[in-house]
């Protein structure tokens, strides 16, 4: 179907407009060539990706395309590699989703009298099914675009296949002779409005009497500027017979004779209540994540407030500011000391859930610091876990290793969520180690254990948001799946990479990461 600039132009304002409503961090346009099994990309944001941009996919080799293609419904798919397979290769794909921090791929049908003559795909942060339908309701605007150019070309040509899409369209049709002053409204109508035709004319000469009083003036304005010649469109809701409000969309379009003298309106109009409702409830959503996230930084702020002087006290107390100790003071003052500290951890923690939760990236502060002393640090703060466990941590720190560049917080708190993880996992007498090795230009840290375990199909997954390996033990341990979550943020944030390894059930944990050592 043939496009005209203005056209497109439209079409690709809507796919703006649906990548902000979605929050997509990627989504492109293509439009089927004429006579073609071909998608061409006509549009795609960001628009720096010129290696997706140069390119075009088959709906009959890619087979998510191709499934989406037959059945004419928008899809997910789990893995953003399943949308841009025969696009991108495997590694342009991961790269890509890593950068936008995608996590699966959506792809909606443009369809216009039920053949699909676009696509629009994106990548997502998730695969929520309010995403879907918000971008589907702007792939439907597209497609009354190329309804409206069809309706055009058939108008001209009076034959009965144009009577019969009119009749047959999901869309409101409608034709203004200016001349004559006649007008022609398609069957959807009544459908829409509850009005019958008559009635529905008789109303357009008073406005009041089914537009909501708020929205008049948009109204009023369509029509000023439908009848001075320009194409127009508004949106405004609609009071139906029944009492019940709906929002209307409505395009016009003006017919001019070969001495440019406006002889018809020619438009559509369509129900966006659904669209509406979801971009609302979009809306909402962001305002309850952005006061969750605000609630839990005030809480956080409140129980970081009386530790500033307890660690303060008991700085001053240790180094005998308030008079000489005892050995068995100074050590009950040591653990005040590394309790608050680990209070503080904890508080940071709360924060760092909130930030991944919702997509954010944790802050990193880099200094000098020692990694064998963090690491001995967190395993003389877990002293306990492990003797109720009775197990004896296997150490060993590659003397390679002396100072990194790291967030010392942040780090620890890696470490302390992978041995945390190890300890939860290993039953009692097990065994727990780690290691640390120099390898090229980074640290590599692995802690490893004897416990149950992880089968392979979840190996890739355990690093997703709120993702737990289902099984009796796990569900008896607990947890919310949200550890090695931050685990993964902050570990990349410094530049990282961290992975998981196991032979299966019963055989045993690694987790692996590693730190640029500068």
């Amino acid at each position: 179907m043939k496009l005209e600039n203005n056209d497109l132009e439209k079409i690709i304002a809507i796919t703006r407009e649906a990548a902000l409503a979605a929050d997509l961090p990627f989504i492109f346009l293509a439009i089927k060539k004429e006579d073609t099994p071909h998608f061409e990309i006509v549009f795609m944001l960001p628009d720096r990706l010129k290696l997706v941009k140069e390119k075009a996919f088959l709906s009959s080799v890619n087979p998510f395309v191709g499934r989406v293609y037959e059945g004419q419904g928008a899809a997910f798919a789990d893995d953003p590699h399943e949308g841009l397979k025969n696009i991108l290769g495997r590694d342009d794909i991961e790269g890509l989703a890593h950068e936008l921090r995608a996590k699966s791929a959506g792809l909606c049908p443009i369809i216009v009298e039920k053949n699909v003559q676009g696509m629009l795909l994106f990548l997502a942060k998730d695969n929520l099914p309010r995403t879907l339908k918000t971008v589907e309701s702007f792939a439907k605007q597209v497609a009354s675009l190329f309804t409206i150019r069809e309706f055009q070309r058939l108008a001209h040509d009076a034959n009965a296949r144009s009577r019969s899409m009119i009749e047959s369209s999901q869309n409101l049709f409608f034709t203004i002779d200016t001349v004559s002053s006649q007008v022609k409204v398609s069957p959807r109508l009544e459908e829409m409005t509850g009005y019958t035709q008559s009635e529905f004319l008789q109303s357009m000469n008073s406005p009041d009497q089914y537009v909501v009083k708020d929205d008049l003036q948009k109204a009023r304005d369509f029509y000023r500027d439908a009848f001075g010649g320009k194409k127009t469109e508004a949106e405004f809701r609609m009071i139906r017979k029944d009492g019940n409000q709906v929002w209307f969309n409505i395009i016009s379009n003006p017919i001019f004779d070969s001495n440019g003298k406006l002889v018809a309106i020619q438009g559509i109009g369509k129900d966006v209540s659904e669209h509406k409702k979801a971009t609302w409830e979009l809306e909402k959503t962001r305002e309850r994540e952005q006061l969750k996230t605000e609630f839990m930084s005030v809480i956080s702020h409140e129980l970081r407030t009386p530790l500033t002087p307890i660690q303060g006290y008991t700085d001053m107390l240790l180094s005998g500011g308030a008079g000489p100790l005892t050995n068995e003071q100074k050590e009950s003052l040591t653990i005040i000391k590394k309790q608050s500290k680990r209070l503080l951890n904890l508080i940071d923690s709360v924060l760092d859930i909130t930030k991944v939760e919702y997509g954010k990236r944790i802050e990193i502060k880099k200094e000098p610091v020692s990694l064998n002393a963090i690491i001995e640090e967190v395993i003389d703060g877990m002293n306990f876990q492990f003797k109720e466990k009775e197990i004896k941590p296997e150490v060993e720190l590659s003397p390679e290793i002396e100072t990194i560049l790291a967030d010392e917080a942040k780090t620890t708190r890696v470490l302390s969520n992978l041995l945390g993880n190890a300890l939860k996992f290993t039953p009692k007498k097990g065994r727990i180690g780690i290691r640390t090795a120099k390898v090229a230009a980074d640290a590599q840290v692995e802690v490893w254990d004897s416990g149950v375990g992880i089968e392979n199909e979840h190996l890739a997954n355990i690093f997703e948001k709120f993702y737990q390996v289902d099984s009796s033990y796990t569900r008896t341990v607990g947890g919310i799946g949200m550890g090695l979550a931050i685990v993964k943020d902050i570990v990349e944030g410094h530049g990282g990479k961290v992975w998981a390894e196991s032979g299966g059930l019963g055989k045993g944990t690694k987790f692996i990461f590693t730190l640029p050592l500068s």
